[in-house]
């Protein structure tokens, strides 16, 4: 039912692979995270749960867990983020039914398990029997009623029928909705989870189900980087969902295993698919060929062929960076499976001396970029796995038919982080310290030395009397009758005794 791509703006990757503007753009990529962060905590979560006639069974089956399921669903996706909960039912308006259907509106927890609690299939006004479905007037309606002008996430909980005007064309329909979906530009990504859930209708024997699917629809950047977050953690439902959109970005992730002739080059996959390459400064090396495999994310899509080309950039517009593959094609990638061996070469800048402020100040060395890697004349096929799944959670629904890849699909743009860890020796902190110390020990020493009083023992004419005197200081000496004779004056040394002009007596220093 869901399939989406975005568009490549081809001049704009044309900008993005020189070099030296990659560098601009990864610090406004740094920059921008952390703007989406703050705003992904403002952005409404729109529950959409479908209550047309095809539903029935989901709801008059005594043993259904539909609404118990929902109610889950919001309790683990409110920890991530969202200013309200939005709880809608939804299926075709006609007449006084309106389609979505407001039941509540807010952040609180009891109101929104009651709100759900009360949705039941809709009737068509004046009737017994019940609506139809229409998806497209659903989310349209979600996004004008309940955020005009402002980001959300919507979820979707359905039976993947798409009915409008009871109409049995629902192949034709529900590509229509495809179209919809793939050529809107507001709407950043899609992710579908097949949930099986086994249901008969108590009022109608002919009425039954296997299965539900819940959709994740991000309508804007706050709302896909939102998402984004829930499924890296494989949230909600703790595995991995089925991406429908974009299928021209995020194509692969470069799994490092080794590095090729070099032990002393340790390589890591940390958070976000984070390349870490790091090394001593002292045997820094001017080429790093890490082997390692790539993973196709694209699930549940196959990568059947592709030609692959790879480009690279550092912050700040780093020279004498480059890249390279061992090949230029790929194929028979497996959803979620792995490539045959590849290896990926990296020229190595220069690094700064030890004695450089940044890496005396700063701990080590770290340098910042990308590796971008380019898939074109892109051949995906969804998975066989996959459309078995489907075929048993939907029988008789032609729901796979409608995953089959669009134009835009032929090409995508993956961009990796990597980080080259240069290790500093710790002697030079050392020979700093010391300096440092020696330069601020020297004068607090000699302070203390000029600060530190001596006792002198001085006798005139054999009356003995002592003296305190610190360095480069002088003091008076009296003679028993209390009159001054002289001076006893200090350097850094001993101290001499000079005889004030016209006095005579025997002055002798103990």
């Amino acid at each position: 039912m869901f399939f989406l791509a975005n568009q490549v703006d081809g001049e704009m990757m044309a900008v993005l692979n020189r070099g030296t503007r990659f560098g601009i753009w990864i610090t406004i990529v740094w920059l921008c995270c952390s703007t989406q962060l703050l705003a992904a905590k403002n952005v409404p979560q729109i529950f959409l749960i479908q209550n047309s006639g095809w539903m029935l069974p989901f709801y008059d089956d005594p043993n259904s867990q539909l609404k118990e399921l929902v109610i889950e669903l919001v309790v683990r996706v409110r920890s991530y983020g969202g200013d309200e909960q939005v709880i809608a039912s939804f299926n075709q308006s006609i007449g006084d039914n309106i389609s979505p259907r407001l039941h509540f509106r807010g952040t609180d927890n009891d109101k929104v398990t009651g709100a759900i609690r009360s949705i039941e299939p809709a009737h068509k006004p004046g009737r017994t029997s019940y609506t139809d479905t229409d998806f497209q007037e659903a989310i349209v309606g979600a996004i004008t009623n309940y955020s005009p002008g402002k980001s959300c996430l919507i979820w979707i909980v359905t039976n993947n029928k798409n009915s409008p005007d009871n109409s049995q064309e629902t192949v034709e329909k529900n590509k229509d909705f495809y179209s919809f979906l793939q050529t809107s530009s507001d709407i950043k990504r899609i992710a579908a989870f097949p949930l099986q859930m086994r249901v008969q209708s108590k009022s109608n024997p002919n009425f039954r189900g296997s299965g539900l699917m819940i959709y994740a629809i991000a309508y804007g950047d706050p709302a896909d980087f939102l998402l984004q977050q829930m499924l890296a953690a494989n949230a909600p439902f703790g595995r991995k969902a089925a991406r429908l959109k974009p299928l021209n970005a995020e194509a692969l992730t470069f799994l490092p295993g080794s590095i090729k002739g070099n032990d002393s080059i340790r390589v890591n996959l940390v958070a976000n698919n984070t390349l870490v390459l790091s090394f001593d400064a002292a045997g820094k090396p001017e080429v790093v060929e890490i082997r390692g495999q790539f993973r196709n994310d694209f699930y549940p899509y196959d990568i059947h062929n592709a030609s692959i080309g790879v480009a690279s950039a550092f912050r700040g517009g780093t020279e004498g960076i480059t890249a390279q593959l061992s090949t230029d094609k790929i194929s028979n990638i497996p959803a979620s499976g792995v490539s045959d061996e590849v290896t990926v070469t990296v020229t190595i800048p220069p690094v700064p001396s030890f004695w450089s402020p940044e890496v005396i100040f700063g701990s080590g060395y770290k340098v910042q970029g990308i590796l971008q890697f380019q898939l074109n004349d892109q051949q995906l096929e969804i998975s066989k796995n996959f459309v078995k799944s489907m075929s048993e959670l939907f029988p008789n629904d032609p729901l796979p038919e409608l995953f089959v890849p669009g134009e835009s699909a032929k090409r995508s743009i993956t961009t990796q982080p990597l980080v080259l860890q240069i290790e500093y020796p710790i002697w030079p902190m050392f020979a700093l310290g010391g300096l440092f110390l020696f330069l601020i020990g020297t004068p607090v020493a000699a302070m203390g030395v000029f600060r530190r009083e001596k006792i002198y023992r001085v006798s005139v004419d054999g009356l003995q009397k002592s003296y305190g005197l610190r360095p480069l200081r002088q003091v008076v000496i009296m003679n028993g009758q209390g009159s001054r004779v002289g001076v006893l004056k200090r350097g850094i040394g001993k101290p001499v005794f000079i005889l004030d002009k016209g006095k005579e007596c025997s002055v002798r220093l103990m």
